[in-house]
């Protein structure tokens, strides 16, 4: 029995030996680089995002390569990566689509990763900015909310723009002051919010719209909406403001 094992083993170490120079020998990964990367938003946060993984020679290198896309803010820090990644075409090329909407950071950086394989080295892309600026609203205030019929009451607020590391007032931007009937469903259903006004905001970014309340006014909701535009993000009031007529 002593003879047969060391037989054995002198047979495994013989095969190891011999396996270890083809391993050696193995072709190294071939160089890659990501070409073309280009991102565009929304202003309602879509993302989209297109490259072309090829050979540093520029050869193709096939489909079904996962490409990921990473993020940060607008500082260039927190770098994360999306949840969705990509995957090549034949031709190398790479795009979102519809499950890739969500921009985590606004004014943020993008850039995507290739973590290689047996075959294709790693690489990772320049970065590309994301050009569109977050917007908020400030000072948003309502005169009152249990106002007379016949009566009327104020909303107002300063629309502002974050181009660098602080807020600035944001002017000549249209902020819409819009109101739901209470009793719809407000939170879910655009269709059941109208537009008291649409003022522009002044130099400041301030706007300001009084309201007349009727003699038959019901409760309802307020809020606002700045819709953005080619250079900013939308914003709106997360938690509208009921008032209550009496």
């Amino acid at each position: 029995m002593r003879t047969a094992s060391l037989a054995l083993g002198a047979a495994t170490v013989t095969a190891l030996s011999l396996a270890v120079p083809a391993a050696a020998h193995a072709a190294p990964a071939v160089p890659t680089k990501i070409t073309g990367l280009t991102v565009s938003t929304k202003a309602t946060w879509q993302l989209s995002l297109s490259g072309k993984l090829t050979t540093r020679a520029g050869q193709p290198v096939g489909a079904g390569r996962k490409i990921v896309i990473e993020t940060a803010d607008d500082a260039r820090k927190h770098w994360r990566a999306m949840p969705k990644a990509l995957f090549t075409k034949a031709d190398g090329t790479f795009a979102t689509d519809a499950r890739h909407t969500a921009v985590i950071f606004e004014d943020g950086y993008y850039r995507v990763r290739f973590a290689g394989g047996p075959t294709f080295a790693a690489t990772v892309s320049g970065e590309v900015r994301d050009r569109r600026i977050a917007t908020r609203v400030a000072g948003w205030k309502v005169s009152t909310t249990r106002p007379r019929r016949g009566s009327s009451f104020t909303v107002r607020g300063y629309l502002q723009e974050k181009p660098g590391t602080s807020w600035k007032a944001l002017k000549g931007r249209h902020v819409s002051v819009e109101y739901c009937l209470k009793g719809g469903d407000c939170l879910n259903d655009m269709s059941l919010w109208h537009a008291f006004s649409n003022y522009k905001s002044d130099s400041k970014g301030f706007f300001q719209t009084r309201v007349h309340v009727g003699a038959k006014a019901k409760p309802i909701y307020v809020a606002y909406t700045f819709y953005g535009d080619s250079t900013h993000y939308v914003t709106y009031l997360v938690k509208p403001v009921l008032i209550s007529p009496r």
